[in-house]
């Protein structure tokens, strides 16, 4: 019986499907840790885009990942121009031999992989969007109103009898680190105290412009409050060279693309504080503990804030807010140009002066 304690998944087999994104990733990981804790002999196996994988080898509550090539089927036309590809991951699904499979996704295609799995029990959200919901056997409710992606996830897992996460890290190996500081090392950093500022994102309707981070970078400076890291994905990089061009206080150093996602979150263990908008690497700190000053505008910080820290978030003012548009919908990007940098800055300077926790 599902959500029964006499249930016993010890010695199963389960998939948890949560294919991207990079923040829903880091979310899934703690529901990864809550069925380890519930059933240390579980098996569990993660379905994932091939692009976050890396993230996920390493992590002890995690048995195994399943990597699903996003990029090779976008449109309806690949499914036919790649049937002999997506033959073989189904087959590779069935080969599991899944007891459970739980959808942390709530999509049509998540729907279909769990259904696909040939998983005897499937749950997911009774919310879930695109006619997923027909695929399950089992609907789990959320709590009405604004709730925060990791909290739905935790839903799901209580669902089948899990307490709440024991943890939500990622698991960074003692290696890990060390490849991290002998960074540091090499950069003359080793012992300073480290800022990290991660001005890129995907949406441009997400981006807080590159003067205004400098503007705070600078103001940091000027209190001797740490040595700026800027960091992000290698497509980031023309934003991440602006904010280091337009410092004139601060010397940041510039990391766009010299590290992995695992040696991102090594990094940010080693920081006081990350100076963020909405992107990956804010849930990659949370998780890890570090604390976060996020900037947002067009998302809403009560589902998708950096979680257990969004008093920490520093938001402007717009009518239109949360419109969850990639791009403006008429108001000049006005939720982010005309975000104040010294509101940010008082924020940064009071969690550095309080000291990251212990």
């Amino acid at each position: 019986m599902i959500g029964s304690p006499d249930l016993d998944l010890n010695g199963k087999r389960l998939l948890l499907i949560k294919p991207s994104s990079l923040g829903d990733v880091c979310h899934g990981v703690a529901s990864a840790w809550a069925l380890k804790a519930r059933w240390p002999g579980l098996h569990v196996t993660w379905l994932v885009n091939r692009v976050f994988e890396p993230l996920l080898q390493g992590v002890s509550c995690v048995d195994e990942t399943l990597s699903f090539d996003r990029a090779r089927f976008k449109g309806l036309l690949s499914v036919f121009r790649e049937r002999s590809a997506l033959r073989a991951f189904v087959q590779s699904l069935r080969q599991g031999r899944f007891d459970v499979a739980l959808d942390l996704q709530g999509l049509l295609r998540s729907g279909m992989f769990a259904w696909l799995s040939n998983a005897p029990i499937r749950l997911g959200f009774a919310q879930a969007r695109e006619g997923s919901r027909m695929f399950y056997t089992h609907q789990v409710q959320t709590p009405p109103g604004p709730v925060h992606a990791r909290d739905r996830y935790d839903a799901l897992t209580a669902a089948l009898g899990c307490s709440r996460p024991p943890r939500e890290d990622l698991d960074v190996s003692p290696l890990e680190r060390e490849r991290i500081r002998e960074l540091l090392r090499r950069e003359g950093l080793s012992g300073t105290r480290l800022v990290a500022v991660c001005p890129g994102a995907r949406w441009e309707s997400k981006r807080w412009p590159p003067l205004q981070f400098a503007r705070v970078l600078d103001a940091l400076a000027g209190q001797g409050a740490g040595r700026p890291l800027i960091v992000g994905s290698p497509d980031m990089a023309e934003i991440c060279r602006h904010v280091a061009s337009a410092c004139t206080v601060a010397r940041p150093l510039d990391l766009c693309g010299r590290t992995g996602l695992r040696e991102l979150a090594a990094l940010l263990d080693e920081c006081e504080l990350l100076l963020t908008c909405d992107s990956g690497p804010m849930h990659i700190a949370a998780a890890q503990g570090t604390p976060v000053v996020a900037v947002l505008g067009p998302t809403d910080p009560r589902r998708t804030g950096p979680y257990g820290q969004l008093e920490h978030v520093v938001r402007g003012e717009c009518e239109l807010m949360p419109c969850l548009k990639r791009h403006c919908p008429g108001l000049g990007d006005k939720c982010m140009k005309e975000l104040d940098a010294w509101r940010v800055t008082e924020k940064a300077l009071a969690l550095l002066n309080a000291g990251r926790p212990k």
